[in-house]
């Protein structure tokens, strides 16, 4: 189980709010958090109260034996990494009856944070032709979702300046990675492509041709939470994208099927207006979250 930080206001979260005075205890909070407290979590409470009203909100928390770590504070370990203590308490998990939504109840939040706590690393893989719209797509979950691309290396040159998508590395460079540690490698005519272990983070999407993914399937699916997209488009299309080339290049390297895919993703531009789009998009959208973990 991963050790998580996890901030928890107090009035109407742990509380029911009735400030300034202190409102009954809601039911399951004391259990709940002295249950993620012994399982080894950094919980901290984070509230509005300061002073005298602080002073009884840390009253009602010691009376009630509700346990944590920091008040009102950051945690002094990360005050000393990052170098600065920052407004903003640092957590990975924040409960607040002001949040979206509002405070989800105990038994929810804590379904989340064992989901959380033991959820595998997640990649969602984008896999395609050329021209079809992987790396946009790519970088609308970025924007949509905050959910980064892993930048996949490779020994090719760049196509154009600024090119993004790929780190770009020497064939010396490449040959110093540990076959071990690259979680998809795979060659493209004369090139070589792979990621590293160490660009992995808790969510990523990866561009990525189908026989990387069914490597990282095989290698590594024990290790990460591995989710597929095909993203498909009509060939004309692709050569005016991409041009004939590199289309053409694509012959025979794509044979997965559609079923064999967790999501399937039409770009054709026909469709664009078509009423038929946002129901598409609103799926995209639940396979995402579905996939982050993320309540839609």
């Amino acid at each position: 189980m991963k050790q998580l930080r996890i901030a928890i206001d107090f009035d109407g979260t742990i509380v029911v709010s009735d400030y300034p005075k202190i409102g009954r205890l809601m039911t399951n909070a004391k259990e709940t958090i002295n249950k993620w407290y012994s399982q080894g979590h950094i919980i901290s409470i984070n509230t509005c109260r300061a002073e005298a009203f602080l002073d009884d909100c840390k009253s009602f928390l010691a009376d009630n034996d509700i346990k944590y770590h920091f008040i009102n504070e950051n945690d002094p370990a990360l005050v000393e990494m990052y170098g600065m203590d920052t407004r903003k308490m640092s957590a990975d998990i924040y409960f607040d009856d002001k949040a979206i939504g509002g405070f989800c109840g105990w038994a929810k939040a804590d379904e989340y944070v064992t989901i959380r706590a033991n959820r595998k690393p997640v990649i969602i893989c984008i896999v395609g032709r050329s021209g079809a719209g992987k790396t946009t797509l790519a970088d609308y979950i970025e924007v949509n979702f905050g959910v980064k691309m892993i930048q996949s290396r490779t020994t090719r040159a760049p196509r154009y300046e600024g090119e993004d998508g790929h780190t770009f590395v020497s064939s010396e460079e490449f040959d110093s990675y540990s076959k071990s540690d690259m979680l998809a490698f795979t060659t493209f005519g004369d090139n070589r492509y792979c990621c590293l272990t160490e660009d992995v983070r808790e969510e990523s999407t990866y561009v990525i041709d189908e026989k990387g993914l069914i490597y990282l399937k095989e290698t590594f699916g024990d290790v990460y939470d591995i989710h597929s997209i095909l993203v498909t488009c009509n060939k004309a299309e692709r050569i005016a994208r991409a041009g004939e080339e590199r289309v053409a290049r694509d012959e025979g390297m794509f044979n997965l099927q559609e079923p064999l895919f967790d999501f399937v993703w039409r770009t054709d531009s026909w469709r664009e207006e078509s009423m038929r789009r946002d129901k598409e998009r609103e799926q995209l959208h639940e396979f995402i979250n579905k996939s982050l973990s993320r309540w839609s």
